[in-house]
């Protein structure tokens, strides 16, 4: 064999190396992560503050809600604060219409505290719930504290799992709301 031979075999051999190489380092690489036990995913950045643990809120029993529905609940006495919440929790419903039939927004005030009714027909679908006794105001500021929250989600069960603070981002409160309906009901 003369050298010219010798390197255009050497040349095919390095090519099928290198094409072997290029199919299976990603494998090699995706097999190594596995076990060495990496995470490649990270996990979801929620904007919304978790509560551990969920607390249950009794507000089936006083809500005219039909039951397995999640809730945005918003309590307490209505001031400039609270009217943009519920206006954006109105935004938020309407921007997702698959799971409209899933979600209900209430808002629970103490006795006396309503909103008027041109601003309740202003927030079509909102549930206004009376709280005569105090006991679902009661519950609600156990689960999260009113001075910090504008609003909470609560599951079907009647357990509130996460809460938002009054500086909330709508777009991003939207997504984590999106991302658990996702996760949650069915389709």
């Amino acid at each position: 064999m003369d050298d010219r031979a010798l390197a255009v075999r050497r040349s095919s051999r390095l090519k099928l190396i290198g094409l072997a190489a290029l199919f299976f380092g990603p494998l090699l690489l995706s097999w190594g992560y596995q076990k060495l036990g990496f995470d490649w995913y990270p996990a979801p950045r929620l904007t919304g503050v978790l509560i551990q643990p969920p607390v249950h809120v009794p507000l089936d029993a006083a809500a005219p809600v039909p039951g397995g529905r999640w809730k945005l609940v918003v309590a307490g006495e209505c001031d400039a604060a609270c009217w943009k919440t519920l206006v954006d929790l109105r935004q938020i419903w309407l921007s997702l219409p698959r799971y409209q039939d899933a979600v209900v927004r209430l808002y629970v005030y103490p006795a006396g505290h309503g909103l008027a009714a041109d601003r309740l027909d202003q927030l079509q679908g909102l549930v206004a719930v009376e709280d005569s006794d105090g006991r679902m105001l009661t519950a609600l500021a156990g689960a999260a504290p009113p001075a910090d929250t504008a609003f909470m989600l609560v599951d079907p069960r009647g357990f509130a799992m996460l809460r938002f603070r009054k500086d909330y981002d709508p777009r991003a409160a939207r997504k984590d709301i999106d991302h658990l309906l996702r996760r949650f009901v069915p389709n």
